[in-house]
């Protein structure tokens, strides 16, 4: 008897671990076969799926016949110019048609007219992110350059906050000709689908250049162009407030400042890359045209390592006196990213 009431729990015990188990997604092809696993997202084209047996794939959406997924995402659809973005789940049909399942199931329209489909975001999230970069020539110029770069990004809700701090350092022939010291901070409110406020603080510092200290607070409405999982392109404009000491010099003045940033992933994250640019006209002070850029690429590299190539361009119209007015930096690092 006891026997028996034992292999008696322990079918019931396994039947429930059944029931509870969450079933898999379903990828359906229009010739029969099922992929099983996780949909990760549709993206141009394409569903991406992490079967039960590899690596994450990608399947041409005109090859797909349904597409069956247990949690919800943010789906867009095209609307002419505009997108539509919803909460919704891929579900199957009664007549095996491929349908999106929106909100409490009042509406269901067509697979096909999907733009993009990406995971729903979490109210926290954060990134950390260092490397070390150089570079070095030799000939009729003896130059180097070096910098320490560490970054840190955290998502709560709707604001995005970010810190960046770095020590550059150039020589050229044994002599220094930078010793830059740059902390960056914003906090990025995202207060409707496409539209943002940004309010950031800069400090630099670079001595050799005469620049002993640059202080800058902006604060700016901004467009989100896209924002998503994979890109993010984005603008924005509004007053920067900076106080500087350089050139034996200390002045207080008003810019209008544009700030641009674009970041692109590809290859399911291996190959990212980056651009970021501010443009600021001094209006009321120190007559000054202020631009910085910086543009690159990042390889992925196994056990959360990267290479990071990149190069940097700043210009002022009205640098310290005896100083050039350009100053381009190229780099070559390795780092590590967490998450």
């Amino acid at each position: 008897m006891q026997k028996w009431l034992l292999c008696f729990l322990l079918l019931m015990f396994s039947f429930s671990l059944r029931l509870t188990a969450e079933d898999p997604d379903v990828v359906v092809m229009k010739n029969g076969d099922r992929i099983s696993g996780e949909v990760e997202k549709i993206w141009d084209g394409e569903v991406f799926i992490d079967p039960e047996y590899g690596d994450t794939i990608a399947i041409e959406l005109e090859h797909v016949a349904h597409i069956i997924t247990q949690d919800v995402f943010e789906i867009e659809f095209r609307r002419g110019r505009k997108t539509e973005t919803v909460t919704g789940r891929l579900i199957r049909g009664e007549q095996g048609e491929a349908l999106v399942w929106v909100g409490d199931g009042t509406r269901q329209v067509p697979l096909s007219e999907v733009d993009n489909m990406i995971e729903i975001e979490e109210h926290f999230d954060w990134k950390f992110r260092t490397d070390v970069s150089g570079t070095a020539a030799s000939g009729n110029t003896e130059s180097n350059n070096g910098r320490l770069y560490i970054m840190g990004r955290i998502k709560l809700g709707e604001h995005r906050h970010l810190a960046e701090y770095s020590i550059d350092g150039a020589s050229a022939d044994g002599e220094s000709t930078k010793n830059q010291t740059r902390f960056y901070y914003e906090d990025l409110w995202t207060f409707a689908h496409d539209w943002f406020i940004r309010g950031s603080f800069t400090w630099t510092r670079d001595p050799i250049r005469e620049l002993n200290h640059r202080s800058q607070l902006y604060l700016g409405p901004g467009h989100h162009f896209w924002d998503d999982s994979t890109r993010r392109l984005n603008l924005s404009v509004g007053p920067n407030l900076l106080a500087e000491d350089i050139g034996q010099e200390e002045e207080i003045s008003w810019s209008l400042l544009a700030g641009l940033r674009y970041e692109q992933s590809f290859f399911d994250e291996d190959l990212v890359l980056f651009q970021q640019t501010d443009y600021q006209r001094v209006i009321r002070g120190r007559d000054n045209l202020i631009l910085n850029t910086s543009t690159g690429i990042r390889l992925s590299l196994p056990r959360d390592m990267y290479v990071n190539l990149q190069v940097d361009f700043d210009r002022e119209s009205n640098p310290a006196e005896g100083q050039g007015k350009d100053d381009t930096t190229y780099l070559i690092g390795i780092g590590i990213e967490l998450d």
